[in-house]
């Protein structure tokens, strides 16, 4: 069985289908993994803290007594494993110590109380630890993987005679391009500079086996991410092995009516299709293959995929209306947001989609290329019919001819509008909305900074890439973050901040406009 995924829904999880995806052991095998590079990194600094009250401690081993916590800090947050050497001190140990571990990737998230946060996601996701060690001395390696910069150690109830001490404190930071390079943006403002460096970061965190959505959670492959990933990658680290990887994975999986997965799960033994589908993603897959083969001219992966693209194109066309639109749909996702009507961005999503596919069946000389520059003209007749206003100026969405902003962002991206209509529809974006308020993911952000450079609105994309993105600099982050409300920086989607991701792939995209729109010394 097949399910999406409604985020209005208490259930959450829907059925869509009885047919389950079925792999394509060709392809699958096509998928190869890369070589994950490897560095050590030492804590920056070490405190101590006694009733909320920290310490700066510069000593190589350090004594931890009743009451008190050890925070290491990396410096910069890192995915990786975390050992440590720990030994008694005192007189013999007489009980076995308890020790709480909390792995976090921001320092709020040290205050937050676990054992109160109730949320539909598996509490599993939380990087705490509780360890039993009956004797010491010994190293204590920690054998899972985790994304953080803070690492808190807390002895519990411990003996009143023996205290643990803490020394060699060592974290192997991996990813696929941990060494690589990436020219910096020196002729752009030091502010641009600072969020391109950060968003480096946050992409170089996230190339692991895959583009992982997140390190701390959901450490897989989602479609949607994967795009936003894969582009920044194109122009920063030049990567071909794992774009290449994730493409193969995602086409490997197909049910019989030409579905592709939402997600694929990557840390098992063998990569697993998720049961979860979102329309939309199917149509991001069709866009994310041009873009690999327009950065790489890998015509071999082209040939290869282009099949299931074409298959996933005849699914599409299925599903549409009897006027080519979308219609109301439940298996759709976009963004995060319960309060706007998502009719009129997933109908923008497929022209896009079959504007990539032209492209494609170009390049592997399909004769029915004319099929969909025909579908392409007949899509965006209907969709100015249906969803263009042309008196307000803005497209409206779903059964009740709704406004909202983000049908207005993915029909900008579209080539629907005429250029002086495009103006027209961006003024009354930036006049009717407070954009900083309703789109409160980085990803839809970076698509609004897109929206606006591609139709020349230079300083109104800087304005708004510099408000969201340095917000969360000056909030403390070193990488990017899933979600950001600048009136609530404890907003999370799932309940707490301890399963909110604060490296997240999709956060990364203005590295690749600032390159695409080559800002300078000038913006």
């Amino acid at each position: 069985m097949t399910y999406s995924f409604v985020n209005s829904s208490d259930e959450k999880f829907q059925q869509v289908t009885n047919s389950s995806f079925q792999v394509n052991a060709h392809l699958l095998a096509q998928a190869k993994a890369p070589r994950l590079e490897t560095k050590t990194v030492q804590p920056a600094s070490a405190q101590i803290i006694t009733d909320h009250q920290a310490t700066t401690v510069n000593n190589n081993i350090i004594e931890v007594k009743p009451g008190q916590k050890l925070l290491y800090d990396l410096g910069s947050l890192y995915v990786g494993r975390f050992s440590v050497d720990c030994s008694a001190t005192g007189s013999p140990m007489d009980a076995p110590l308890l020790l709480n571990v909390r792995f976090a990737e921001t320092r709020q998230e040290l205050d937050v109380d676990a054992s109160q946060v109730k949320s539909w996601l598996p509490l599993s996701w939380i990087q705490d630890e509780t360890l039993h060690v009956d004797l010491l001395p010994q190293q204590l390696a920690f054998p899972r993987r985790y994304s953080c910069r803070y690492i808190c150690l807390e002895p519990v109830g411990q003996s009143l005679k023996w205290q643990p001490q803490f020394t060699q404190p060592q974290f192997t930071a991996e990813s696929a391009v941990l060494n690589e390079q990436v020219a910096p943006l020196i002729q752009a403002p030091s502010w641009i500079q600072q969020v391109d460096q950060a968003c480096v970061a946050t992409l170089r965190n996230t190339m692991q086996y895959v583009f992982e959505d997140g390190t701390k959670r959901d450490q897989r492959l989602w479609v949607s991410d994967f795009r936003i990933q894969a582009r920044v990658n194109y122009v920063t680290f030049h990567n071909q092995t794992v774009p290449k990887r994730c493409l193969y994975l995602l086409g490997s999986f197909l049910d019989e009516d030409g579905r592709l997965p939402a997600d694929v799960l990557t840390r098992l033994p063998q990569p697993v299709a998720d049961d979860l589908f979102w329309f939309d993603y199917d149509l991001v897959f069709i866009m994310a293959l041009a873009e690999y083969v327009s950065a790489t001219a890998d015509h071999d992966t082209a040939e290869a995929l282009y099949p299931v693209a074409k298959r996933v194109m005849q699914f599409i066309e299925s599903q549409l209306q009897a006027d080519l639109t979308v219609g109301p749909r439940q298996d759709i996702f976009v963004d995060w947001s319960t309060d706007f009507d998502k009719e009129a961005a997933v109908q923008a999503q497929v022209i896009m989609a079959v504007t990539s596919l032209i492209v494609l069946a170009k390049t592997v000389n399909d004769p029915d290329i004319t099929h969909y520059q025909q579908l392409l003209t007949r899509l965006e007749t209907s969709t100015r019919q249906v969803y263009y206003d042309a008196q307000q100026h803005l497209f409206t969405s779903g059964p009740k001819q709704e406004i909202n902003p983000l049908s207005q962002v993915y029909m900008l991206l579209t080539d629907l509008l005429t250029e002086p209509e495009a103006q027209q529809v961006i003024d009354q974006l930036l006049s009717r909305f407070d954009l900083a308020r309703t789109l409160t993911t980085p990803s839809t952000q970076g698509l609004l900074a897109e929206a606006l450079f591609k139709h020349g609105r230079r300083k109104e994309a800087l304005s708004g890439i510099k408000h969201y993105w340095t917000g969360m600099l000056k909030r403390g982050a070193d990488t990017f973050w899933e979600v950001y409300d600048e009136n609530d920086p404890t907003y999370s989607p799932y309940g707490s901040i301890l399963l909110n991701g604060h490296c997240f792939g999709w956060s990364s995209y203005p590295a690749y406009l600032f390159r695409k729109y080559q800002v300078n010394g000038q913006d």
